[in-house]
């Protein structure tokens, strides 16, 4: 799982700024190509025709590699799971074992066990890395084609 930062914010900030740059991009790279295809009529050319086939491969592609991202993240979150509820479970051996001892020794086990929860901060994040790495394959394609078509329209 990812580390939690001080400011739990930055990150779902960074993700809608990435996803207004993508949606902007997209809108622009949508007229450019629905522009060409419209001027291209029944007789495309063969630029035009890579064009299309680069569009369809991708859409392709960016799906494939945010599937595999997400995937990714999936584990990781499951794998970070497992180990929280293996300290939960160890915590409370320990405060059952503490609570037979001084007071003392079983309000730090008992706050020991609640230190162990999973802390609703690091879901947060953990989310938002996700679709962090869900958003990335698409974001790039289409910053790439913007930056592309912006060239050739220069």
């Amino acid at each position: 799982m990812t580390q939690f930062t001080q400011d739990p914010f930055a990150t779902w900030h960074e993700l809608a700024q990435k996803t207004q740059e993508m949606w902007l991009d997209s809108a622009f790279v949508f007229s450019q190509r629905t522009q060409m295809l419209a001027q291209a009529g029944i007789n495309p050319s063969v630029a035009e025709q890579a064009e299309m086939t680069q569009m369809g491969m991708e859409k392709l592609e960016a799906v494939g590699e945010s599937s595999v991202a997400a995937l990714q993240q999936i584990g990781a979150m499951q794998q970070a799971l497992w180990s929280k509820a293996l300290q939960q479970n160890q915590a409370a051996i320990a405060m059952v074992a503490a609570s037979m001892a001084s007071p003392q020794e079983a309000l730090a086990a008992q706050q020991q066990y609640s230190y162990q929860l999973l802390s609703p901060e690091l879901l947060t994040q953990a989310s938002a890395d996700m679709a962090h790495a869900i958003l990335h394959p698409v974001h790039k394609r289409t910053t790439e084609n913007a930056e592309r078509l912006r060239e050739e329209n220069d």
